[in-house]
């Protein structure tokens, strides 16, 4: 009896966190703890237990890093960004106790579905007291969302795709399922997220090249309209094509990305760094101060605009790419890790589309985000990677 009160006990504790993680800063932390008290009150040593190589290649790098933080006396420093890291597993380890996998994935789904929803009140409010969709303004439209964009349009392809995954189940509630899965993706499109268009798009590729069964000459086919969709879309909403820096030639639209896309001033610093003395190709520098300081040092230098240059001081932004990241402290030997435990994850799950789609989905944001700086990205993460690698017969 005892037991099936802690089971129980525990399944809605982590219904409860994954539900407000989306809302909160705080609450989920609570689950979390007790969680991890539930956990220990009935300890399970097989929740340590993996037979996924993607995880062990993680805790290699994980290790390695630490280590060698420790070794270079900057641990306590760089500890906030693998604290992160380890955020990611112990999640991963604390719902290996759930075995309900569906249930779990609708929780996420519920959570990302309220999400979605309050932030569409929210832009319909704003829409009928001033008659504008201000997509194309980064600092104006996230007043608007309850997730800054890019993480609200990757939390809206995740759940997409969990959507898309139960509308293919014939139930009674497949129609329903496919209706969410049109509006998260109407969302997506109406928020103008660059890099969830983009995801969604090359997950429709992969699908059509892989894993749709039809002549070579029909996905090269598929493959063009999938182009042409994506040029059209892109071409044919004003705020879709601002935030792709569309303009009347290419030298201008070069000169608009560059103008306002930060990612282009601190990748060129990311790269300038590395040509410095203190920089080791196979360790990467010394720990993550050295990294804020060269990039706040590159901003203060290469920036010419002195509005734009206080901007980038201020904020104080880092890579915005985990594998560049990765590269700057861990040299060639943390960015092969990360990069092999993508290559681990593509391989294990081949088999099963939607869950190489996550991983996709998961691949491109590390490209323009470092998803580890971030509580709610991390939490992301840890809940996904179980959703990927859990045992088959749970799901």
């Amino acid at each position: 009896m005892k037991s099936l009160v802690l089971k129980n006990l525990y399944n809605y504790v982590t219904y409860f966190m994954i539900l407000v993680l989306f809302f909160s800063k705080a609450l989920p932390n609570v689950g979390l703890i007790i969680l991890t008290v539930l956990f220990l009150i009935n300890f399970e040593i097989d929740a340590f237990k993996t037979n996924s190589y993607s995880k062990h290649i993680l805790l290699i790098l994980l290790f390695y890093l630490v280590i060698k933080s420790a070794l270079y006396g900057n641990l306590s420093f760089d500890f906030r960004v693998y604290k992160g890291l380890l955020l990611a597993f112990w999640i991963s380890i604390l719902l290996y106790k759930i075995k309900d996998i569906k249930t779990l994935k609708l929780m996420v789904l519920i959570g990302v579905d309220t999400c979605i929803l309050i932030s569409l009140f929210l832009i319909s409010v704003f829409y009928f007291q001033t008659g504008i969709l201000p997509f194309s303004n980064t600092a104006e439209v996230n007043k608007l969302l309850l997730l800054e964009r890019p993480y609200i349009g990757f939390i809206a392809v995740l759940g997409f795709l969990l959507s898309l995954e139960k509308a293919i189940i014939k139930s009674k509630w497949h129609k329903l399922y496919i209706f969410n899965s049109v509006v998260l993706l109407a969302f997506i499109l109406l928020i103008s997220a660059r890099i969830s268009i983009i995801t969604v798009f090359a997950i429709a590729g992969v699908y059509f090249a892989f894993y749709f069964k039809t002549k070579w000459y029909r996905k090269i086919l598929y493959a063009l309209g999938l182009l042409l969709l994506f040029v059209g879309v892109v071409m044919s909403n004003k705020n879709i094509g601002e935030r792709f820096f569309i303009k009347s030639n290419l030298e201008k639209s070069l000169q608009e990305a560059s103008d306002y896309e930060p990612r282009i001033v601190i990748w060129n610093c990311a790269y300038t760094m590395t040509k410095k003395d203190d920089f080791s190709l196979l360790t990467g520098f010394d720990g993550y101060q050295k990294i804020k300081n060269n990039l706040l040092d590159c901003y203060a230098s290469s920036i010419e605009n002195q509005s734009k240059k206080e901007y980038f001081l201020s904020e104080k932004f880092n890579t915005h790419n985990q594998f560049i990241d990765f590269y700057l402290v861990g040299g060639i030997i943390a960015l092969l890790l990360f990069s092999a435990f993508f290559v681990s994850l593509f391989l294990e799950l081949r088999l099963d589309f939607f869950k190489i789609a996550i991983v996709i989905a998961f691949l491109l944001f590390f490209i323009v985000e470092n998803i580890f700086y971030r509580q709610f990205g991390c939490y992301l993460f840890g809940i996904f990677t179980l959703i990927l690698l859990q045992r088959k017969e749970n799901e």
